[in-house]
């Protein structure tokens, strides 16, 4: 006989039973959880689950309609397979199911927030996911506004995503344009989309494989290398303290460095050019990158690898450092050359890779020799004197390479050959710092998912309308990015499996190719039409099971099957 198992939401206790049946063909038995409907505390009693009328018979009915099943079906069981539906669950309870339809609806549509509700009417994502209220504008207002004031299960579902990530994680800074202060969030700062806009800044980690698995929200204001501390802090308070923090080199300050070597964390991160032990360091590089006894391979490349390695330290005298430097005012890297470095013990050091890759140094050649050619052409169109005086807003960071002269009332070019030199002997080299990794391979391993966060990005502010604010609300705000994050998590998912697979897809034309797999029927019965060989192809490369001839949709309540398990424990 089916045992009967509670499940406490809010409350009220709701009674299921389950049983274990066989199909033929599977390996293994099926767990069936059926709805019997509330405990009244008072009598003890199951209030029945209310009976559906007859007569929902898909070739009697009069009101048989077609929707979109392929992405809802795809992305609802993609969701199940990276125990995203399950994190939701338990960090959302009910509501979670609210939040995985819209994300679904929302990476289906890859339009504004407003057309989710559009999108969700021509799905299938409610019937599938057994949810009977509507989503109109009202209920997606409310749906936003009660995640964006649930900061704790927020937490608990970064808490959850964290877990799952491996041990490699990448952490970058976005900003985000809007046109009102969103209740003072919304300033202005450096906007990366060179909008002139206030701005939030959405700080993303993402796992090895470029999936998302936590966010922070700071004021537009906020610099990139001041978020560092806070995010590494609540990473290792969530319990993953033992995993490699991969970044860029904004992030690189002394003051960041020396806060991370000293609490223990691992990272890998690229150093600034504008810094003096790096100088030191492409200039050592250069005098031996012929030297066989120094050449790496890694992902099919060969690399020219000198490794040292690298203390922080007071200045002698306190001096402002440019951007492009990793040296702050108060402290500063040096090598073993400097007397300061063996006052720093062994554990408070970290190594440092000058890396010359001769394959990016004819990129990077060619790059410069482009930018340059540019330019020339620009100068010579204009007045030799508005030229000469016009260098450096004109050439930017180029200028360097020119020498302006006026001769017989002509504009005279030259390139310096000094700067040129320079150019060409550091093109394609680098210099990374690491710490709590044993080697140069294993850095580079985990330093290859830092090109996925940028990815991520594009993806929440291109494919999933995420750009733009348009909300004035915090708490609308933060729900609205929770619902994006949910959708970018399966998005990213999608991304990456296509990367390991090698195939040349977008994901955006995977997700509309799926949903063109349609059903019409009413009620809970639908009948599925055509499905092409490629969709199935596509399906089962995922591992996701096709839809069978016929739909069935019952009044159920998703409950993972972990918490199901533990219901049954606590119930003996």
């Amino acid at each position: 006989m089916p045992k009967v198992f509670y499940v406490q939401r809010g409350k009220k206790r709701y009674a299921y039973t389950s049983t274990s049946v066989y199909e033929p063909g599977s390996k293994y038995p099926k767990t069936v959880n059926e709805y019997l409907g509330v405990l009244d505390e008072n009598t003890g009693k199951i209030i029945p689950k209310k009976k559906r009328a007859a007569g929902d018979n898909l070739f009697e009915s009069d009101s048989i309609s077609g929707k979109r099943l392929g992405g809802s079906w795809f992305l609802l069981n993609l969701a199940e397979q990276i125990g995203l539906r399950e994190d939701l669950f338990r960090s959302f309870g009910a509501e979670g199911d609210a939040v995985l339809a819209c994300a679904i609806a929302q990476a289906l549509s890859g339009g504004p927030f407003t057309d989710v509700e559009d999108t969700m009417n021509g799905c299938m994502v409610r019937e599938l996911m057994g949810i009977r209220k509507s989503f109109t504008s009202p209920r997606m207002s409310e749906i936003t506004r009660i995640l964006g004031s649930a900061f704790h299960n927020t937490e608990n579902l970064f808490e959850r995503r964290l877990a799952r990530a491996g041990d490699s994680l990448s952490y970058d800074l976005t900003s985000v344009s809007t046109h009102s202060s969103i209740g003072g969030w919304g300033e202005w700062g450096y906007n990366r989309d060179g909008e002139s806009l206030k701005q939030m800044n959405v700080g993303l980690i993402t796992d090895k494989k470029g999936v998302p698995v936590m966010f922070e929200l700071y004021p537009g204001s906020v610099s990139d290398v001041s978020t560092l501390e806070r995010t590494v802090d609540r990473v290792k308070e969530m319990g993953k303290g033992d995993c490699v923090m991969v970044m860029d080199r904004i992030f690189g300050s002394a003051g960041n460095l020396e806060y991370m070597i000293a609490n223990g964390y691992s990272f890998a991160l690229p150093g600034k050019k504008g810094t003096k032990c790096v100088k030191s360091l492409i200039s050592k590089l250069v005098k031996r990158r012929h030297d066989a006894d120094l050449w790496r391979m890694h992902d099919g490349t060969v690399y020219t690898v000198l490794e040292a390695e690298v203390a922080i330290v007071p200045k002698r005298k306190p001096s402002d450092e440019g951007e492009d430097s990793n040296d702050t005012r108060e402290y500063e890297l040096v090598l073993d050359d400097d007397e300061r470095f063996r006052d720093v013990p062994e554990d408070m050091r970290m190594k440092a890779y000058a890396c010359h890759d001769s394959r990016k140094s004819a990129e990077d050649l060619n790059t410069l020799m482009a930018a340059l050619n540019g330019i020339e052409q620009k100068l010579r169109k204009m007045d030799p004197y508005a030229a000469m005086n016009g260098l450096k807003k004109i050439a930017g960071g180029y200028a360097k390479y020119f020498d302006l002269s006026v001769i017989d009332g002509k504009l005279n070019i030259e390139r310096r050959n000094n700067a040129m030199s320079f150019a060409y002997n550091r093109g394609g080299t680098f210099v990374m710092f690491s710490n709590g990794l044993d080697s140069w391979d294993d850095m580079m391993a985990c330093y290859d998912c830092r090109t996925y966060v940028e990815q991520a990005f594009d993806a929440l502010k291109n494919e999933l309308d995420g750009g733009r604010w348009r909300v004035s609300d915090p708490e609308t705000a933060r729900g609205r990015l929770i619902i994006k994050f949910v959708a970018l998590i399966l998005w990213c998912t999608v991304s990456a499996e296509l990367r390991k697979e090698k195939k040349p897809e977008p994901v955006r034309t995977v997700l509309q190719s799926l949903d063109n797999i349609l059903a019409v029927g009413s009620g809970d019965r639908w009948r599925v039409l055509e499905i092409t060989k490629k969709n199935r192809t596509a399906m089962t490369s995922f591992g996701i099971g096709v839809p069978g001839k016929f739909v069935e949709i019952s009044d159920r309540m998703y409950i993972p099957e972990s918490v199901r398990r533990e219901a049954l424990g606590n119930s003996d």
